[in-house]
């Protein structure tokens, strides 16, 4: 036989907490949209990464920025602030056009494309979880110092960043 022990006194006295409702939530969401599309576009996170990432937070930073020659280089970032385009169709399109430059450390472009890469995801909700992965082939350059620079051009603004890697090609 199972006994049930039914606990009364003290808890009748205490303050029940509300409970969250969806209703809470779709509002907070609200607000977290608000402040997403005040904020400039920027990238929170970017480094290179051992291996391509399975998905959104899910890598492996690479310990060091010396590559071996012929070594693709592969880029991990976390842009915020992006917009998104409503197609009238309950759904949403995000992404980038993606420009690339290699300088020398002093600034000297030394290679260079623009709309390198498009990266585009479309959703029915208006995802705040997006990464960049890019990968960049330096076959044939000179073992040095670099600064690989991305620009991103946001799809659905106007609103545009760049972020730069230095690394090294070893001898």
């Amino acid at each position: 036989m199972r006994r049930f022990v039914i606990v009364l006194g003290l808890l009748g006295m205490m303050p029940v907490a509300a409970a969250q409702t969806l209703g809470d939530i779709d509002r907070r969401e609200a607000a977290v949209i608000e402040a997403w599309a005040a904020t400039p576009l920027t990238v929170r996170k970017a480094f290179f990464v051992a291996q391509h990432p399975d998905g959104f937070g899910q890598y492996l930073e690479r310990p060091s920025n010396v590559f071996k020659p012929g070594e693709k280089l592969v880029a991990y970032a976390e842009p915020v602030g992006y917009g998104w385009k409503d197609s009238g169709k309950n759904d949403y399109e995000f992404g980038f056009a993606v420009d690339f430059l290699v300088k020398s450390t002093d600034g000297k472009v030394l290679t260079g494309q623009e709309n390198f890469a498009h990266l585009s995801e479309k959703s029915h909700a208006r995802n705040r979880e997006f990464m960049v992965v890019l990968t960049l082939n330096v076959e044939g350059a000179p073992a040095g110092d670099y600064v690989l620079e991305y620009k991103l051009h946001d799809i659905a603004s106007t609103k545009e960043t760049s972020f730069d890697l230095p690394f090294k090609i070893a001898d």
